[in-house]
């Protein structure tokens, strides 16, 4: 792949879309800069206008010090909040506290922008109180980078909302419970089959059939099984509690955990709603790994709304909203898009 140059202000903002793989609503951006090399990018929902923005700001320039080798940060605010001429810039003590937070912490801020919903501009211009000159937002989408990276492959969704068309799409109640009865007449030879079958597929990207699909599902339901699969899923030799968190020195298969995925997304075309809160918590858990937290939390919620009660799902929602980033996401080497 070719060196990403970043040579206008729309080069910027149609990077951090790419980078994220959506369009952000709502959010300040940070990529951080590692001398002339771009490095990993920040999003955080923006703060409540009116609210105190000391720990926003402190937050915010942790995360970003965390890469030991940023020099510099490109900022973006994504926004429908009215700015203009005339208009008071949104944000600004927020802006202001950040700013004086990351000189401390020895990074540059080089660039500032605000984004709306049809046009962007320079956050610090000339006027301590206004934004500077908007330009068109088509100025993003005609621009050369954004061009290279739509040619190599790279597209922006609208929203981190995770599509799930297929839920529910098949579902096969009584092909599911028949492999539940099995497995309880004998649990320990029906929950080996089972975890050799989800191998078995993922490890050779067999097509499963509906009678596999079923005794995949049927086995989710049993924690323990759930949990050795998440844990085995990244296919690295590492205790489970520091699997699950995210919390290896090594790099994950990035590519295993993609194919895990695409199979638990084929589970929700055959499950109810009664056994649809396994797959769904652990697809959630993925995104947590890959540092996609909207999407995350989306299934969490989609997965409560089925089974309030399951544990797993209410864990994993009161850690990302406590602001909690999987280990994997936080460092260059071993975050899931470092490897796409």
């Amino acid at each position: 792949m070719e060196p990403i140059r970043i040579s206008s202000p729309a080069d910027a903002i149609s990077y951090m879309g790419h980078s994220l793989g959506y369009w952000p609503k709502e959010s300040l951006v940070c990529v951080a800069l590692e001398g002339k090399t771009l490095g990993p990018t920040l999003r955080v929902n923006l703060p409540n206008s009116t609210g105190p923005t000391e720990n926003y700001a402190d937050v915010v320039a942790h995360s970003i010090g965390i890469d030991r080798d940023a020099t510099a940060v490109l900022i973006a605010l994504f926004t429908h909040q009215p700015w203009g001429k005339e208009l008071q810039k949104p944000f600004a003590a927020m802006v202001q506290r950040l700013k004086r937070r990351l000189s401390a912490a020895g990074l540059l801020v080089h660039d500032v922008w605000i984004v709306g919903p049809e046009s962007f501009a320079t956050y610090d211009g000339a006027n301590p109180a206004t934004c500077g000159k908007e330009t068109p937002l088509t100025a993003v989408e005609s621009s050369m980078l954004n061009a290279e990276l739509v040619y190599q492959g790279s597209r922006i969704e609208h929203s981190d909302t995770p599509a799930i068309p297929e839920l529910f799409a098949a579902v096969d109640h009584d092909a599911v419970e028949a492999a539940l009865q099995a497995l309880a007449t004998n649990p320990d030879q029906g929950l080996h089959a089972a975890y050799r079958l989800w191998t078995e597929l993922i490890d050779h990207g067999a097509e499963p059939s509906h009678e596999q699909l079923s005794e995949v599902l049927a086995g989710l339901q049993h924690v323990g099984l759930r949990d050795q699969i998440l844990a085995d899923m990244p296919g690295i030799n590492e205790p489970m509690a520091v699997t699950l968190f995210g919390a290896t020195d090594g790099a994950p298969q990035w590519d295993r955990i993609d194919r895990s995925e695409k199979l638990l997304r084929q589970l929700l075309t055959i499950a109810s709603p009664t056994h649809a809160a396994a797959p769904l918590t652990m697809l959630g858990h993925i995104c947590w790994w890959k540092g996609k937290g909207t999407a995350a939390a989306n299934y969490m919620h989609v997965a409560l709304t089925f089974d309030p009660d399951y544990h797993l799902a209410r864990l994993l929602d009161q850690l990302l909203g406590a602001g909690v980033v999987s280990g994997w996401a936080q460092h260059k080497t071993t975050a899931y898009r470092n490897h796409h």
